[in-house]
């Protein structure tokens, strides 16, 4: 026994121990996985965003190019050599091709290949081809040799959409810019993370002899085959060096590249490896303290159960003829003794008890209204109860010790329900009924039924049986039930055509709401019971299934959220459909989508539902934001026009009252630019207009404001003044800056300014009364000899 129990309780420590350190094991590696894999999905998030972004700026130079400088390739190096913001984003510069991909200019300075023939490079065939921005795999640098760059182009068009050009910017892939950087990123100690394509093209890796060349061949890692294929998340790898690591990775949805997270297991598993170790010594150490402690406990234990033993043996196991064990004491055996007396007692009780049972049991089927038969293991009948005659037409004196229960039922001779029951040959249920399945209610039982001639009427009936087992388990008899269902199968029968007919409708209306462009969502508890098409691929779902059981809150963006709740709450509460409001959904890459949601009641299957509509805006949003864009800046300049600067001054001069603090007004106007115009074209005077204004917002600070009214006339608006002389000092920096020369067409031209400035509240007066001031002084500076500036002074 002590044997025994060491044995238990070494295999039961042991076990606990080793499926605790299996479950740490499987936890820490799940936990492990997500967690890189999340950290490898926010890098590849963001570094999406950053290649949308340097996309959308080169998108957005590229709309500024008006007809006339796309013709000019001394116009669009110009051009080219102005856009410092592209220099940040495009660190291997940028350059301009015409319709005919010939290069037209190149900044920064001007490239050795300026006028050559690039039609036959695949990103700018792509382009011209499709009239759509491209990002290119890695290709050679023409700049840099031995360099790898990622090409971006964009598209030129002309007022009726026509390509007059392409603009593109390259990035060095073994320079310092936003797709290297992160390859120079540290996933713990000895982690590292890379860029490849599906071409299995390295792009960005810290090694950079490694970029442009494939990482494997097909077929030699399997893990890397998927994620090719699709696949996204962590597993377990060899790496180059042969080492076993652990792999994340995730695709960015912008270029389809893939980012990919590499740690050695050494490492990532480390506390894996301390933590069997710790169990190992452990068990070493308690198992041989635990065989002596069990081996003295259990004998000294079981010392007075011996001499129990033998008296009980004396007794037999016939509780007819039982007599109590005598009580010689009031120690454990003296308990046990006690114990056991009862226990014999209630025994005897019992089985008395059992009998009575048995005949109650037997008496309550027989007057039961529910038509009822037994069979033994046999197959006898040993019951056939009253109702059971009266539906059948043959009495239990006919039936009891037979085992032919199927006369009453059938013409030959065939198992009946309980039959299969008995014998477990489920396999007969085809052959024996056209309709039959496992009992609903009843653990195996069988449930059946058909048509059948009793008494000379037809009747549909329904057949349960079930087994009947002992305290054992083993399987003793078998009950048959019957119910007749004549006058349900009947009005069945009436409600299947109407049936037919609901469904289809229902047929139709599934139709049109897979058909539907809107997304349609039918919620139970504000839980997906159906989604339809559109609303998958809106949630960047493949199927309804997917996300049937999944709360639609977990795909309300936060800024959202609490407005989706008020329109359910108004539809559970109300029972009308809630106003349509503008509210942002989650994909299921977790990037938003603008859309327009309507929450209304609808009934499903019977029951309370919410049934969801929501269309996607994000079009008409871009549009809305580009139209604000046109309506409130200069197209020349990019800088605030008319209507902007009256709004933002109105601003400004209602914090400067609320706040006591002064608000100067600049009108500023430039000398000589006539003479430009008319000396060297309109082309140059657009020209210097955009470097008056580049140097403009040079002079003021970020919270000040510059703004074109209008040919040659600029405003600042200087906020949050301490004193007067802030906005003498700021003028005096304009007319510094605009001392120096402008290089136009190739030539120097020197452009003043005359500047007029109102001070508020030394001029307190209303808007239109601080512009005039203001334009006052600006005239009184040109009078004065130009290239000055003058106050307004009450």
């Amino acid at each position: 026994m002590s044997l025994v129990v060491f044995l238990l309780i070494g295999t039961v420590s042991s076990s606990v121990a080793g499926l605790g350190l299996l479950f740490f094991m499987r936890e820490f590696k799940e936990s492990t996985a997500a967690r890189q894999f999340s950290v490898v999905g926010a890098m590849a998030g963001e570094l999406d965003e950053k290649i949308l972004a340097a996309q959308r700026e080169l998108v957005a130079v590229a709309m500024s190019i008006t007809p006339a400088t796309a013709r000019d390739a001394a116009a669009i190096q110009r051009f080219l050599d102005e856009r410092l913001d592209l220099r940040q984003v495009f660190s291997d510069g940028t350059a301009y091709f015409n319709a005919d991909g010939k290069l037209l200019a190149f900044s920064p300075g001007k490239g050795a290949n300026i006028g050559g023939n690039f039609s036959r490079r695949e990103y700018l065939v792509r382009t011209l081809q499709t009239g759509k921005p491209l990002i290119s795999d890695p290709v050679p640098s023409q700049r840099n040799k031995g360099h790898q760059v990622v090409m971006f182009t964009v598209p030129v068009l002309d007022k009726g959409g026509r390509i007059m050009g392409v603009l593109g910017g390259r990035v060095d892939l073994m320079e310092e810019n936003f797709l290297s950087r992160v390859a120079h990123l540290n996933l713990g100690d000895g982690g590292e993370l890379f860029l490849f394509n599906q071409q299995r093209q390295m792009i960005a890796h810290r090694e950079h002899d490694r970029i442009s060349k494939p990482i494997s061949a097909k077929g030699q890692r399997e893990l890397l085959d998927r994620v090719i294929a699709g696949y996204q998340g962590s597993g377990e790898m060899r790496n180059t060096s042969g080492l076993l690591s652990i792999y994340s990775f995730k695709r960015l949805p912008t270029r389809g590249w893939i980012l990919a997270a590499e740690r050695p297991l050494s490492e990532a598993y480390a506390p894996i490896y301390r933590a069997q170790k710790l169990v190992v010594w452990s068990l070493s150490l308690l198992l041989p303290l635990a065989l002596i402690s069990v081996w003295l406990f259990v004998g000294r234990l079981t010392a007075p159960l011996q001499v129990f033993a033998g008296r009980v043996r004396e007794i037999g196991g016939d509780a007819g003829k039982y007599l109590p064990v005598p009580v010689q004491g009031r120690d454990e055996i003296g308990d046990l003794a006690q114990a056991f007396n009862a226990m014999m007692q209630e025994l005897v009780i019992s089985r008395r008890a059992l009998e009575a049972e048995k005949g109650f049991a037997v008496q309550l089927l027989q007057h039961s209204a529910v038509p009822c038969f037994v069979i033994d293991a046999e197959h006898r009948v040993i019951i056939w109860n009253k109702a059971m005659e009266e539906l059948t037409g043959f009495t239990a004196k006919a039936q009891v010790g037979l085992t032919e229960p199927w006369r009453a039922f059938y013409d030959e001779p065939r198992r009946v329900l309980a039959d299969i029951v008995i014998e477990g040959t489920l396999y007969e249920m085809a052959d024996l009924y056209s309709c039959y399945a496992d009992s609903p209610l009843i653990p195996e039982g069988l449930r059946a039924e058909g048509w059948y001639r009793l008494k000379g009427k037809q009747k549909y009936l329904a057949f349960e049986a079930a087994s009947i087992r002992d305290a054992e388990g083993k399987l003793i008899a078998a009950i048959q039930t019957m119910q007749d269902m004549t006058l349900r199968a009947n009005t069945e029968e009436q409600l299947r055509g109407m049936v037919a007919a609901i469904g289809e409708s229902e047929e139709r209306f599934r139709r049109l709401v897979e058909l539907s462009l809107d997304g349609i969502a039918i919620l139970v508890e504000r839980r997906f019971v159906f989604v339809n098409p559109a609303g998958c691929e809106m949630l960047g779902f493949h199927s309804g299934d997917e996300l049937v059981g999944k709360e639609m809150r977990e795909f309300i963006q936060r800024d959202s959220e609490q407005l989706f709740l008020e329109q359910v709450v108004c539809a559970e509460e109300t029972g009308t459909t809630a106003p349509w409001i503008e509210e942002r959904l989650l994909r299921q890459d977790r990037t938003a989508v603008e859309v327009e949601l309507g929450v209304g009641p609808f009934v499903f299957r019977g029951e309370k539902a919410l049934q969801v509509i929501f269309r996607d805006i994000t079009e008409r949003k871009l549009a809305k934001a580009r139209l604000e864009t046109l309506a409130h800046y200069d197209s020349l300049t990019s800088l605030p026009n008319r209507v902007l600067f009256f709004d933002r001054l109105r601003h400004a001069v209602c914090e400067a009252k609320r706040y006591k603090h002064a608000l100067a007004l600049m009108f500023l106007d430039l000398d000589s630019f006539k003479q430009i115009n008319d000396r060297l074209g309109h082309a140059a005077g657009d020209a210097v207009l955009v470097e008056a204004g580049y140097r403009l917002r040079e002079c003021v600070r970020a919270c000040d404001m510059v703004a074109r009214m209008g040919g040659d006339e600029f405003t600042i608006i200087l906020t949050k003044m301490a004193d007067q002389r802030d906005a003498a000092l700021v003028a005096e920096r304009v007319l510094e800056s605009f001392a120096l020369p402008f290089l136009v067409e190739g030539e120097s031209a020197q452009v003043g300014v005359s500047i007029g400035i109102c001070v508020y509240p030394d001029c307190d007066t209303d808007l239109d009364g601080m512009v005039r001031y203001a334009d006052y002084a600006m005239y009184r500076a040109k009078q004065e000899g130009k290239n000055v500036y003058r106050f307004h002074c009450n």
